[in-house]
């Protein structure tokens, strides 16, 4: 197995406390050789701590360091500067969420890539969870039949949560169509997170969203997610033709489908270096459904496995010439469905079509 050599832009929050530590841990598969970023100060903090050069310029790191591949963790508006230069630095390179903010610019992104043949994976994360995992693997191996209906209800916001109701109705189902409001409402004053102002209002933001094969996803979203003790539980669900799936919940009918069978997943784990961590999930269907873990011989909590998953889609791409999992298109369908999301709420709940004309 070839270890790779990796580069890290970007050493704000996410990047110092997230990714490089991850980057670190896993050392059979790659490693970091630099990290860079605008900030001179932070980046020279974070090249000391991991003993690897530090800079300032991505055109000059890729140059003197070559790296096989780059993790980029900036400010997701400003993704396509970095972005490119690694592209046409012939370096593979993966981004955190969303592709772009811009539609346009991811398309540059996406092209650049394409002309230097260079792979461009989009860290989406809330799909790769290990319970999310399984729930996917259960509706590929066909166990709830076609999934008619897709809730997210504020379990990640915008891209997110969308990318999470795509990964029910299929990643190639395609949107024909979005309807999108938002609504405020007032709601007892407290406090939202420690030392943020405190809250008595509520922001929601609603769609429906029409899919070619008939299936329909509903999102929701508030601005009390990710911190109000008021909105303490989020999660999503799915209807299908033989089943359903409330959080973490499925049953299905039985085998004379005059009743329900709740479905139970069991865990296995492993013990790496003293450290109990997932080896697999498995479905009691008849057959089984099995999710193992491909990074079982890692150390890794379920949280890291996500953030690990992420990077050695790269990996392998760059490593086997292949296309990375999620890849740049499904980042960029997440974002066309948000922003059109947005475009209808502008516009009081107008249907928008796809594919989105901006």
């Amino acid at each position: 197995m070839d270890k790779l050599k990796i580069a890290h832009i970007g050493t704000g929050n996410r990047g110092t406390n997230t990714y490089l530590p991850l980057i670190s841990k896993l050392s059979v598969d790659m490693e970091l050789v630099a990290v860079c970023d605008v900030h001179e100060g932070r980046v020279t903090e974070q090249g000391e701590k991991y003993g690897v050069p530090a800079f300032t310029d991505t055109a000059e790191m890729l140059e003197k360091v070559k790296p096989d591949l780059c993790s980029i963790v900036i400010t997701p508006s400003n993704n396509h500067v970095p972005g490119n230069i690694c592209s046409e630095h012939g370096v593979s390179y993966c981004t955190e969420t969303p592709i772009n903010t811009d539609l346009s610019r991811a398309d540059t992104m996406i092209e650049i890539a394409k002309e230097h043949g260079t792979k461009l994976e989009v860290n989406e994360n809330y799909y790769r969870r290990p319970s999310e995992r399984i729930k996917r693997q259960m509706i590929l191996d066909g166990i709830f039949g076609k999934v008619n209906v897709a809730h997210n209800d504020f379990r990640g916001h915008g891209y997110h949560g969308i990318g999470l109701i795509r990964s029910y109705v299929g990643f190639d189902n395609e949107p024909v169509k979005i309807y999108g409001f938002n609504k405020r409402f007032k709601v007892q004053e407290h406090e939202w997170r420690k030392g943020q102002p405190k809250r008595k209002n509520e922001d929601w933001q609603h769609a429906v969203i029409e899919f070619e094969d008939g299936a329909v996803g509903i999102f929701n979203f508030s601005s009390l997610s990710y911190g109000s003790p008021l909105r303490g539980f989020n999660g999503t669900k799915f209807y299908a033709e033989r089943g359903m799936c409330f959080r973490d919940d499925a049953v299905i009918l039985n085998d004379d489908a005059d009743g329900q069978r709740p479905v139970t997943i069991t865990r296995k784990t492993n013990n790496v270096d003293g450290y109990e961590t997932l080896a697999a999930l498995v479905a009691d269907t008849d057959p089984e459904v099995i999710w193992e873990n491909p990074l079982h011989y890692y150390p890794l909590s379920d949280g890291e496995i996500t953030v690990a998953s992420e990077l050695m889609s790269l990996v392998n791409a760059v490593r086997n010439d292949t296309e990375p999992e999620y890849g740049a298109y499904n980042g960029r369908k997440d974002r066309e469905i948000d922003v059109a999301m947005g475009r209808s709420i502008k516009n009081n709940g107008a249907a928008v079509d796809f594919p989105l004309e901006y």
